[in-house]
């Protein structure tokens, strides 16, 4: 059954993430003028599943990006397809960096799922479970990956409940975003 619930998750993230992934490729390769230093950037989508009261959330980054960052903290060279225990270290760097902060002020890490790795990325797959007393509109999204590795990096969560939805926006300066939509 969990394993059913996975698969449905994936299939419709990536459905959803194809066109928003134009969007932001078209923002990213027309919009930002051409002497701008080359953009990183990752992009998750987080869906409020209100059945299982969690928000699962899948995530892309660029492998090398993943692995400069790991090899950075651990202080050697970790390569994603080849490392014994890489998502532990993945999910270390994932507890440190994208959480859910409670209403309570309480950090809630992600309960990792999946990933899938291809040639350039890397689909990371978690869900954070508030359980049935706290909506999401209560907490706060924390998303600092590669701040401190990449200059000028920039993080995008389309953020949905139901059918509405929202694009968060993450920049150094801007790790922390309440969970509220704009109906």
């Amino acid at each position: 059954m969990k394993r059913k619930r996975k698969r449905k998750v994936l299939k419709r993230t990536h459905r959803k993430l194809l066109s928003f992934n134009f969007f932001i490729y078209f923002l990213a390769y027309f919009i930002i003028p051409a002497e701008a230093h080359p953009v990183h950037a990752t992009f998750a989508e987080a869906v409020w599943n209100p059945k299982t009261h969690s928000i699962e959330i899948a995530l892309r980054v660029r492998v090398v990006d993943l692995e400069s960052a790991l090899s950075k903290g651990l202080k050697t060279r970790i390569d994603i397809e080849n490392t014994e225990a890489v998502e532990k270290y993945i999910c270390s760097y994932l507890n440190n960096n994208f959480y859910i902060i409670l209403p309570t002020g309480k950090k809630l890490i992600p309960k990792w799922l999946d990933k899938e790795v291809g040639i350039t990325n890397a689909w990371m797959y978690f869900e954070f479970i508030l359980g049935s007393k706290i909506k999401p509109n209560q907490c706060k999204i924390h998303n600092s990956i590669f701040f401190n590795d990449i200059e000028g990096q920039k993080n995008i969560i389309e953020y949905r409940e139901d059918k509405y939805k929202e694009i968060f926006s993450f920049k150094k300066d801007t790790k922390i975003r309440p969970l509220i939509l704009e109906q």
